[in-house]
């Protein structure tokens, strides 16, 4: 299995239709839009729908409040 904390300009290519170098040009002009696509590419392989992530935010809230109370 690949690194999940490693993914290429080819492998967010693949997922979107695009070519590696048009991504590549991506993250040098939009970092935004290229960490976005790669939060998605991550999320695709990890299996996670929006719900996940919600559950994931909800339980980083809960964490920084009871660290914030100690």
């Amino acid at each position: 299995m690949q690194d999940l904390k490693k993914i290429s300009s080819k492998d967010i290519a693949e997922a979107v239709g695009k070519t590696a170098p048009a991504i590549s040009y991506l993250k040098k002009r939009n970092a935004n839009e290229f960490s976005l696509l790669k939060l998605g590419v991550l999320c695709t392989k990890l299996n996670l729908d929006d719900e996940d992530l919600m559950a994931m935010h909800t339980l980083k809230q809960i964490g920084l409040k009871n660290r914030i109370a100690c």
